[in-house]
């Protein structure tokens, strides 16, 4: 990878990375630190793109697991600078919001980031029009259920919460 952006050299690799040929004359030599900060800002915007984790505190953790050199943090882009530029890409790879009851659900999002159920009901009410999706961990439904009070705001009607709470303990206890 040649971090000069007027080099005209291309290398064609394999899948697994072995050589098949180099088009033109690679004739400079490599700056080390453009090639690590290229390294490193590839790194998190793999991360950025697969985790839902902030950008802010996935670019810190990097920059820290790095231990850089005065050279590569010079040249790296600022937190913000970076958040600028990542959160348009995050952005393309993040699904649209829907205007209807209709829609799927992708699994990246019924699980928790440690692959744990999150998305505990589903629930098609008056032939699709209203949907119910409870979202919660096990240890979450643990603490509701050991509750001896459950305070709520006026947003939640008790006509659909306590029918809910009722079904959720049944189906939790089968």
């Amino acid at each position: 990878m040649c971090s000069e952006s007027e080099c005209g050299v291309y290398i064609h690799t394999n899948t697994i990375n072995e050589l098949i040929c180099i088009n033109g004359n690679h004739n400079h030599s490599a700056n080390h630190d453009q090639l690590e900060t290229k390294l490193l800002r590839n790194k998190m915007k793999e991360r950025i793109l697969s985790e839902t984790t902030s950008i802010t505190k996935i670019y810190d953790e990097e920059i820290a697991e790095a231990n850089l050199s005065k050279g590569v943090a010079a040249i790296l882009p600022t937190v913000i600078e970076y958040r600028s530029n990542m959160s348009k890409a995050r952005r393309k790879n993040t699904p649209v919001i829907p205007s209807g009851v209709m829609f799927d659900i992708p699994e990246f999002y019924e699980q928790t980031l440690l692959c744990q159920r999150f998305l505990f009901m589903d629930l098609f009410m008056k032939r699709g029009q209203d949907r119910i999706l409870v979202f919660s961990s096990d240890q979450q439904l643990q603490l509701l259920f050991d509750s001896e009070i459950i305070f709520m705001n006026s947003t939640v009607g008790c006509i659909i919460i306590r029918p809910l709470v009722l079904g959720l303990r049944k189906v939790r206890s089968s």
